[in-house]
């Protein structure tokens, strides 16, 4: 049997904790004997997630999982209060056998509970993490609040009149979109499957699920959401793009709607454009001071093109409008040229591109070359032609933003000169770039210590000191038992000079600009990231998804 004597000396053997550190848990089991050792391990950072339920699993002789969060909530039929004062959730039911993740494997009476609502199936308790449990059953609750809703929707297809000012499907969406504000996300997903349809939200990058119903509930959803966003309702076969506002709790939003035919039915994603997230200052934005300083000199300068890099939802829409909120005075005439304008911004002049009517980036920037502007915002570099007017508006007394789609900032470079454009005009025109990715930012209100494994320690242990200490958040009320708060960015950005400007012009390698610009103080957007590990803003983890080494 696995004691907790036997897992201190091991963790001690493997280095996992110091002589120091070992003292100091036997002296506080000692002091407190109802302690948990494992506990005190896992609250201190000591031991990973992992470690901790795999002792546990040892300890207690069950299996353990680390992950529930590809559950899906239509196969759970005990009532949620059962499954809070249980502190268990199902997790998998595959013909006569359950499997159920339990917080606490030694309640026998939580096990006598659960097991009377499976009488003829057998049953296969798991540890399952206290505060990931708690997570899915908070998705469960608001699952529940939504049931009258849909049986109202049921009533109104059959019949039944319509109870108050609305419909009930149009509660429905109102709740929908209520609950996904007040959650923080950026996304909702109302997806057709075989049995019905199903909704997730995507929050902080992570998609959840919230809700699923039937074919009947699905389609009347899919309807009204079509009429809400100028849609043609009768109309399935092809992808459709719409858009509408709502007033919630005396704040405007804003949503633009996307379908997609798919086998069982339309993919419908509503994209929540909320102005308070992304209608922020410079300082704002959660860049580090270095690169704010850097930033702010690029956007100084009185012509020239900068570029702000990374993939689809990495946060470069939000920089723009932030550097436009910081360059656009009165005395400057700032035009737009964005697919679709999701924001519209006072006192900036905002085109809409319409590729229908021949409105395309390129034909845009020639007419805007016409109205004298001072600033010129390009929604994405997509191809040549907009790439050489915008070049051409940089060399003739314009400063032009843009974005485009490379990996790391220095690969702007290359990606123009791969598109077409010359060398030396790039050289002449670029200002500079800047490369960023989101991450998550860790709770503050369950912010704790915690131990990375070594996969990701080993790579960067010549980076760290060896005292280093990182954060992760455990879960809580206030995160949704997330174990985060929110979402920042991480950078990297360089900015033109002479010598960067020949070495361009002569299309020297990628990994000479890189040294060149490292013996210049140039840091990566990973070691941006790490930097912010170690102030326990976010996690090791999350650098590791969106950045490399």
């Amino acid at each position: 049997m696995v004691t907790d004597k036997n897992i201190l000396n091991e963790l001690l053997k493997n280095n996992k904790i110091t002589e120091e550190q070992y003292k100091k848990i036997v002296t506080t089991i000692q002091n407190n004997p109802k302690e948990d050792v494992l506990s005190i391990l896992f609250k201190n950072g000591y031991i990973t997630k992992e470690e901790y339920l795999k002792y546990l699993s040892l300890k207690f002789s069950i299996n353990y999982v680390t992950d529930l969060s590809s559950i899906r909530f239509k196969n759970i039929n005990i009532p949620v209060n059962i499954l809070k004062q249980t502190l268990a959730v199902p997790i998998e039911e595959k013909y006569n056998k359950v499997k159920i993740a339990i917080a606490d494997p030694l309640d026998w009476n939580a096990q006598a509970i659960l097991k009377r609502f499976y009488p003829q199936k057998e049953i296969e308790f798991v540890l399952g993490l206290k505060e990931d449990i708690l997570k899915v059953l908070k998705l469960l609750e608001s699952k529940e609040k939504i049931k009258e809703i849909i049986n109202d929707i049921k009533k109104e297809l059959k019949g039944a009149e319509v109870t108050g000012d609305e419909t009930a499907v149009m509660r429905l969406i109102k709740y929908l979109i209520s609950a996904s504000i007040e959650k923080k996300a950026s996304d909702i997903h109302i997806e057709a499957d075989e049995d019905g349809g199903v909704v997730r939200i995507r929050v902080l990058g992570d998609l959840y699920e919230m809700l699923d119903f039937d074919h009947d509930v699905f389609n009347a959803l899919d309807s009204r959401i079509k009429i809400l966003a100028n849609m043609d309702v009768s109309e399935k076969r092809i992808p459709q793009d719409g858009s509408f506002s709502m007033v919630l709790n005396g704040n405007q939003f804003d949503f633009r709607v996307s379908t997609l035919p798919t086998i069982w039915g339309e993919s419908i994603v509503i994209r929540i454009l909320d102005k308070r997230s992304i209608l922020k200052k410079i300082d704002e934005i959660g860049i580090t001071p270095k690169n704010l300083e850097l930033l702010k000199k690029a956007l100084s300068m009185p012509n020239g093109i900068f570029l702000v890099t990374g993939p689809t939802g990495s946060g470069k829409s939000t920089t723009l409008y932030a550097a436009l909120h910081e360059i656009a005075k009165v005395n400057k005439k700032v035009i737009t040229v964005e697919d679709p304008v999701e924001y519209k911004l006072h006192g900036i002049q905002q085109v809409q591109v319409n590729p229908k009517i021949d409105m395309t980036f390129a034909n845009a920037l020639r007419s805007i070359l016409r109205q004298d502007p001072d600033i010129i915002m390009i929604g994405e570099i997509r191809d040549l032609e907009t790439l050489e007017i915008a070049i051409k508006a940089a060399l003739t007394g314009h400063l032009v933003l843009s974005t485009l789609h490379t990996n790391d900032a220095v690969s702007s470079i290359q990606r123009m000169i791969d598109m077409g454009a010359d060398a030396f005009m790039v050289a002449t025109a670029l200002i500079g770039a800047e490369a960023q990715r989101l991450v998550k930012t860790i709770c503050p209100y369950c912010k704790t210590k915690h131990k990375p494994e070594d996969i990701y320690l080993d790579p960067i242990k010549n980076l760290i000191p060896k005292d280093a200490v990182f954060y992760k958040g455990r879960g809580c009320e206030h995160c949704n038992f997330t174990g985060y708060g929110g979402r920042t960015l991480i950078s990297e950005i360089f900015l033109n000079d002479e010598k960067l400007e020949s070495m361009i012009s002569k299309e020297k390698e990628k990994i000479e600009i890189l040294h060149y610009l490292r013996n210049k103080g140039y840091q990566t957007m990973f070691y941006d990231g790490l930097i912010k590990a170690l102030k326990g803003i976010t996690t090791l983890e999350d650098i590791y998804k969106v950045a490399k080494l």
